[in-house]
């Protein structure tokens, strides 16, 4: 693993989630004190979201025609204009704030998918999982600091300080970035970005005839979804249910931001071998019993703790999904791929923090816990288990297949795993080889 490589891009990714967490604290603070309201706080975290759901055809295709390097600098310098600008148009009205955080949205509609092509393009793949859950520590470490600093701050000198130091950050990630190793240029850089849109739907739909993709994007919809319903009530919770202010929901976000680190640090160690779908499947169930055990918690250091797990599990959820992408072998096409797979996932966190922010204002804050967590166990079986019964069908064939050939029952064995598993290659080349015929 090329550590010169990997600690510029931990240290752009640490500097820039160090201040967005500050900024985060102070935002959900500044929402509140403005507006008082669950709904406005739910609203403002999905514009931010819902631009990366629209544009990220758009952004996978200019990943797919220049340097994703480049294209990660140019968004950090557009954020830090930006959040630079929030506080002060804010105080003007509060439907400035929307406006900014869906201009942030489509900044880091190019930016999310950039980093993870960009690991992908500099990490050898034997190393993935390592450089991917180094990049959840990173990042988890990095909003802990940030979060514990920025309920001081807040609390202390109002939000201000906090986002123009979030606005600091993201131009020393971008110096940080431009230090970076150029990535060599491959033949599809010499095409034009308006082809490479038109191809996004030729790209989605060999996407689609791979079994473990498919089923990796349902995921990051709808079992989303059901989690990000928890999000904005989650601030509710430390200020209203608990009424522990800022520093409340500082402690909120470093008891998750503990329990990512501790999970990246365990997943560091495992290779992930076999079905990633599974090691996603089982991470959210467990997720979704924190939040269901949140839900009957009359305490709110409990409730700290319970997020706090649900953080570690949120690694495995995280890590195998975007690690499954990366190996796909088809360069010309993977930036596009990263862009669906963050849209697919911005589409869920989006629907959920508006749902969740009406539920938090008509059920109250507490319910949403229940209805998230159970909604959450319900929408990961309907994905999963039709997945899972397809596997083992495929494996059953691929073994009856194999010892009518007389194969020997190892070999057989090999290739009913294989066929379970579809792997990301074959069955990429497969998905190829069918849209060639059908073309």
């Amino acid at each position: 693993m090329r550590l010169s490589v990997l600690w510029r891009i931990l240290g752009a990714q640490a500097l820039s989630s160090f201040g967005t967490s500050m900024s985060t604290v102070a935002l959900a603070f500044m929402v509140y004190q403005l507006t008082g309201s669950v709904l406005h706080m739910g609203a403002v975290m999905a514009v931010s979201t819902f631009p990366l759901v629209i544009t990220s055809w758009i952004g996978g295709a200019f990943l797919d025609r220049f340097s994703a390097k480049k294209i990660m600098v140019l968004s950090d310098a557009a954020r830090a204009v930006l959040i630079f600008a929030l506080p002060f148009l804010a105080e003007q009205t509060v439907s400035l704030i929307y406006v900014i955080a869906c201009f942030m949205g489509v900044a880091s509609a190019f930016f999310n998918p950039g980093q993870m092509k960009l690991v992908g393009e500099m990490i050898e793949r034997a190393h993935l999982v390592r450089a991917n859950s180094y990049v959840s520590i990173s990042q988890t470490g990095a909003e802990l600091a940030g979060y514990l600093i920025g309920g001081v701050v807040v609390t202390a000198a109002g939000y201000m300080p906090a986002f123009v130091a979030d606005a600091g950050t993201y131009v020393v990630s971008a110096l940080l970035l431009l230090g970076l190793p150029k990535v060599a240029v491959r033949a599809v850089g010499a095409e034009k970005v308006t082809t490479l849109i038109a191809e996004s739907p030729a790209v989605f739909l060999k996407l689609w005839r791979h079994p473990g993709l498919r089923t990796n994007l349902l995921m990051a919809v709808f079992p989303t979804v059901a989690f990000m319903m928890a999000s904005p009530n989650a601030y509710g919770l430390a200020l209203d249910v608990f009424d522990r202010g800022a520093a409340g929901v500082a402690a909120l976000e470093v008891s998750i931001a503990c329990g990512v680190i501790v999970g990246g640090i365990l997943i560091s160690r495992m290779t992930l071998a076999g079905d990633k779908n599974r090691y996603m499947f089982l991470s959210f169930l467990a997720m979704a019993v924190c939040l269901v055990g949140i839900y009957f918690s009359p305490y709110f250091w409990l409730s700290v703790g319970l997020l706090g797990l649900g953080g570690v599990a949120n690694v495995g959820v995280f890590v195998p999904s975007i690690t499954m992408f990366q190996e796909v072998p088809a360069e010309a096409e993977r930036g596009r791929l990263m862009a669906v797979r963050a849209g697919f996932g911005q589409m869920g966190s989006t629907a959920g923090l508006l749902v969740g922010g009406v539920l938090g204002e008509a059920l109250g804050i507490t319910r949403v816990f229940l209805v998230a967590g159970v909604g959450a166990i319900i929408l990961s079986l309907l994905v999963y288990v039709p997945y899972y019964v397809g596997a083992q069908r495929r494996a059953q064939a691929a073994w009856t297949a194999a010892m009518e050939k007389g194969s020997t029952r190892t070999s057989a064995r090999r290739a009913a795993q294989h066929a379970a598993l579809s792997g990301a290659e074959s069955a990429w080349a497969r998905a190829m080889e069918n849209a060639a015929l059908e073309d």
